[in-house]
Parts: structure tokens; sequence; C-alpha cells
């Protein structure tokens, strides 16, 4: 990938939605077509999206997503929320899955610099480094119910991203308990998924 790719890919968007979301806060988003308009206009299409695993929760669905562009490979979680009907019912567990693996590409753009104003803010954009967290001793851990705890598959790819950038456990749980007030161990799904995003984007 080359200089003229890269600056092409991280050219700040224009056309940035919002939605409503949490506590009254508002989130911006980048639609999943105008990611691949700058995928294609980039890469002259020379690149591909493949979804490797997924998993059907009681109220979510959760992929991890492989973005290819040439010898550049990058992966990521997506997840999108079960439609259900009032009285609990599948609305359309396709287009769930659907919404989960366009998540899941926007994701692994950022990865490559698609879009990172929306994670920047007004601060200029910087090369990452990797975080090098001082070991804190272990303490109470939140009671989480078995059920809702991360999957076999987040507690395996963390590790994974883990060896990959050479942090040890202890800063891997330091750095879940500075985001999320736990060790890794003791995640739920949603709360894995969103750290295994932030591993991905400070190693």
């Amino acid at each position: 990938m080359d200089q003229n790719q890269l600056r092409v890919l991280s050219r700040p968007f224009t056309d940035i939605k919002t939605r409503p979301g949490r506590n009254g806060q508002s989130i911006s988003y980048i639609e999943g077509h105008a990611i691949v308009q700058r995928l294609n206009e980039a890469l002259g299409g020379d690149w591909s999206f493949r979804v490797l695993e997924k998993e059907v929760l009681d109220g979510e669905v959760i992929v991890l997503g492989e973005l290819r562009a040439g010898e550049v490979v990058k992966q990521a979680f997506g997840g999108s929320e079960v439609t259900k009907t009032r009285d609990g019912k599948i609305v359309s567990l396709a287009d769930d899955l659907k919404s989960a693996a366009t998540d899941a590409l926007k994701k692994a753009a950022t990865l490559m610099g698609v879009a990172l104003q929306l994670y920047c803010a007004e601060e200029p954009p910087v090369a990452p480094t990797k975080p090098r967290l001082v070991e804190t001793p272990p303490h109470d851990e939140p009671d989480v119910p078995e059920g809702n705890r991360l999957t076999r598959k987040q507690a395996d790819f963390i590790a994974r991203l883990a060896r990959e950038h050479g942090m040890a456990k202890g800063e891997v749980d330091a750095l879940a308990r500075q985001h999320h007030g736990k060790s890794a161990n003791f995640l739920t799904v949603k709360e894995a998924s969103l750290f295994i995003q932030q591993l991905q984007e400070a190693a």
C-alpha cells in the first residue's frame, strides 16, 4: 500500500451522520456504503472482506471480520442487537448479521486509517503507541453472571492480540481495568467486544 493510497484512506469525511446514543448523547458515524466507496477509491477495488466467525447470543450477534488489501490484513469484531417483535420473536437474524458484518468492516477499515476523525475528535492524528502499563495488584472483581461473561472465542482472541503485541497478562488486565473497571477475564460479552477494539487500536 503506497503513500497516496494511505492519504486517500485517511482523508476526512464530510458526510458524517449522527444518531441518538445512551444517556442522551449523540453518536457520530459513517454509513457503510461510504466506507466501501472510500476503499474502492483508494484501492481501486483491490480489497476483500469476509466474515471469519459469527456468534448469536440472546440479544446480540457478533462477527469477526477480516479486511485484506494486498499484503495488509486487518481483523475486527462487529456487533448488532437482535431485532425482536414485542412478543420476543426474532424479526430477521440475517439482517442482524449483515449489520454486524458492516460494523466489523467499518472497524477493520479504521485500522487502515479510514474515518479515524471520529475517534480523534479535534486532536491531530498521531502514530499510535503500544500501552505500557504498570501492573496493578489483584483486587475484588465484580460478580459477573457466568452466562453473561465473555465467550471462549473472545478470551482466546484477546490472548492472541496480547501475544502479537508483546503484552504481559498483567498489562492486559491493567488496560481492561482502566477502561472497564475489571480484569479481562471478568468482562461481559459486550465489554469484551469493545475491549478487543481498544487493544487493536492501541497496538
